[in-house]
């Protein structure tokens, strides 16, 4: 297969994984939770990402704008300053421990294959 047709066919395979239908956003919705998140909600058109947002031992979720996925704009909304926060854009990615190792995943098979297929 010709480097053209890979690059395709990895651009394809990208939109249509982190790409929705259009139907509204579901994410999982807690305030400073110490365990795992469970209860849900649908978010409004506005709201177009879900967060988790990491204090300590306690974490956050919630619907969110992505506009506003910044460090500054995150600190001012939740009066924070040590914290870690993910935006994703998928039906309740914000949930669970295994959010992090799995976004790193994703972005690690997308980069080594991209980079497999420019060097070959």
């Amino acid at each position: 297969m010709d480097k053209t047709k890979c690059i395709l066919i990895t651009a394809f395979v990208t939109i249509v994984v982190f790409c929705h239908s259009g139907d509204a956003l579901r994410c999982y919705t807690c305030e400073q939770s110490p365990v795992v998140c469970r209860t849900n909600v649908t978010c409004t058109p506005e709201e177009d990402v879900c967060l988790q947002i990491r204090f300590l031992n306690l974490r956050t979720y919630s619907c969110w704008k992505s506009s506003r996925c910044t460090r500054k704009e995150v600190a001012d909304e939740f009066n924070a300053d040590s914290f870690r926060f993910l935006c994703c854009y998928r039906d309740f990615c914000n949930g669970g421990p295994s959010f992090l190792a799995a976004s790193t995943a994703t972005f690690s098979i997308s980069a080594v294959t991209v980079l497999w297929m420019v060097y070959q």
